[in-house]
């Protein structure tokens, strides 16, 4: 069947969330150093249980202000390790429909989940999708947005599959048959809803059913699996961070490589998040080092598989960094109370919270066994992180001073983070660019201070201070998200990224591994150091700091 041509109208917005909200809330375990201990203001609650913990589920918050008292600090061993020159990461943006990056040449790759509009558009269950991800019954899937639709640029798109069914899109037209090929053009987006297209499927023969579908424009430049735009895009880093392509925030209550996804399958909906293979593919094709987070619940032949694929398939002269799930103290995260109830439940402290540093300090000893043993011809190409909250030498010395750590780390990792009170606590109501400017300044300078304090003390256990995590993090109240919004576009912005970036390199050095690559401007905050795939330079002051620090360090 020849092409035919389709317009495409664009569709109301659909509600979504992002994969990665960072955790905003004040109440939400802020922690600081407090005459010499550490103390957690207003942690949370959840409900997440494990067998090792049956009896400590619903954890009670702490107290407003819980002081931990005296410790025992281990005394640290090793020789101080050299200062390092500024390398800078990124985290990478999550690949789904609604997001502003766009990854993967097949446009219907990765978007999230085929929905059943029959069902209040509800996911399609597992058991009604082919191996290959696509389905069994009258379904419907979001495509990712093209980089030049979120230009405001009309884009033309071709689809192909083979199979039975009736393929539609946007109810604008109806294609029947097999090893068909659709053609339409995508509206450019115009700053007001989302640019929404909807391919249907129905009809579905179960015995020849949809596959092979792919929709990308005509003559699109491709690096393996990806638009070789975002290949490029990334090339300034060192180290790409796949947190938001792993499903370790989410903490799904088991992860085994029978679960995992697979590269192939159009839905990458597998325990674990995006599939490994496509993470060292990016890696290698941006010629960078990946840092993956694995989730907490990942079972032994997963972390033992996961480590062989990344040893085998990673390029040659490329390390591996790896993290056992993602920011397990931080109570806004299911994770942690899980990390708690462990180490209660083991009686690792007489002390309740510090149960969780010592828990997660056991099991990343486990984790990177592990690790080592996959990479013991060439332990060079391991890179074994261990992190914690920015500021908090305590709970350094405490996970290095836990058994025998030290020998199964390489390197501690915080997140630097700047401006969380800014228009909330902090000048809320204030408008004037200038004085918010000089607030968040302030807030700048004590992130660094904080991890010049960490280097310090992951410098006496011999290890690597690096950031897992780090940038702005002005959540504004919802009365301030205009002003805040020009914060973000503001060229003060490219200048303060520029005094970050420095004393980063001049007081710390080492990796700064920025969140993230790509991000709206919304209530949750403006995480992205720029806003859309392919946004001028001129009007994104953060990426261009960065890239110009990227530049210079070359």
């Amino acid at each position: 069947m020849s092409s035919d041509k389709i317009e495409v109208r664009p569709l109301p917005a659909l509600s979504a969330t992002g994969s990665h909200k960072k955790v905003l809330l004040a109440t939400v375990l802020a922690a600081t150093v407090i005459g010499g201990a550490f103390a957690a203001v207003g942690a949370g609650s959840g409900t997440n249980s494990t067998s090792l913990s049956p009896a400590v589920v619903n954890q009670p918050a702490p107290p407003a202000i819980y002081q931990f008292g005296t410790r025992t600090v281990p005394t640290p061993t090793g020789t101080p390790s050299p200062a390092r020159s500024l390398s800078l990461g990124i985290n990478v943006a999550s690949s789904n429909y609604y997001g502003t990056e766009r990854t993967f040449a097949n446009l219907a790759f990765a978007t999230g989940a085929w929905r059943n509009p029959a069902a209040s558009w509800a996911d399609v269950p597992k058991d009604k999708l082919t191996p290959g991800g696509t389905p069994l019954i009258y379904a419907a899937l979001i495509l990712n947005v093209p980089q030049t639709v979120w230009a405001g640029k009309a884009t033309p798109i071709t689809c192909t599959w083979t199979g039975s069914g009736n393929i539609r899109v946007d109810g604008d037209a109806r294609l029947t048959g097999s090893n068909h090929a659709a053609s339409f053009t995508w509206p450019g987006y115009t700053g007001k809803a989302l640019p929404t297209v909807i391919l249907y499927v129905d009809s579905v023969n179960k015995s020849d059913p949809l596959a092979n579908l792919d929709c990308r424009e005509p003559n699109l430049a491709t690096n393996g699996a990806f638009d070789q735009r975002i290949v490029d895009d990334l090339k300034p880093y060192g180290i790409l961070r796949f947190l938001d392509w792993s499903n370790a925030n989410s903490n799904p209550a088991s992860v085994t490589w029978a679960t995992r996804s697979t590269p192939a399958r159009l839905v990458q909906d597998g325990t674990d998040g995006i599939a490994l293979e496509h993470m060292v593919d990016l890696a290698n094709a941006a010629g960078a080092d990946p840092w993956f987070t694995i989730p907490w619940n990942a079972d032994e032949t997963y972390v033992r598989a996961m480590a062989k694929l990344v040893h085998d398939r990673l390029a040659t002269g490329h390390r591996a960094y790896f993290e056992l799930s993602n920011e397990t103290w931080n109570y806004g995260f299911p994770i942690a109370n899980q990390v708690l109830n462990e180490g209660v439940a083991e009686g690792l402290s007489s002390d309740k919270y510090t149960n969780g540093v010592l828990r997660y300090a056991e099991k990343s000893i486990w984790f990177h066994k592990l690790l080592t043993t996959a990479f013991q011809d060439n332990p060079a190409r391991l890179v074994r992180v261990f992190s914690t909250q920015n500021g908090n030498g305590w709970s350094i010395d405490q996970m290095m001073g836990f058994r025998d750590a030290p020998k199964w780390a390489d390197a501690i990792a915080t997140a630097p983070y700047f401006g969380h009170d800014l228009l909330r606590s902090v000048d809320s109501g204030v408008t004037d660019l200038p004085t918010l400017f000089a607030a968040l300044e302030t807030m700048r300078v004590a992130a660094i201070d904080r991890a010049v304090a960490d280097k310090a003390s992951a410098t006496k256990w011999n290890k690597r201070y690096v950031a897992y995590e780090g940038g702005q993090h002005i959540v504004p109240f919802a009365e301030n998200a205009a002003v805040a919004a020009q914060m973000q576009r503001s060229p003060l912005m490219h200048d303060m990224y520029q005094r970050y970036l420095q004393d980063w390199k001049t007081k710390i050095g080492d990796t700064l591994t920025l969140y993230s690559a790509t991000g709206f401007i919304g209530q949750y905050g403006a995480w992205g150091i720029r806003e859309y795939a392919g946004q001028p330079l001129a009007d994104s002051p953060k990426r261009r700091a960065v890239l110009e620090a990227a530049s210079a360090a070359r």
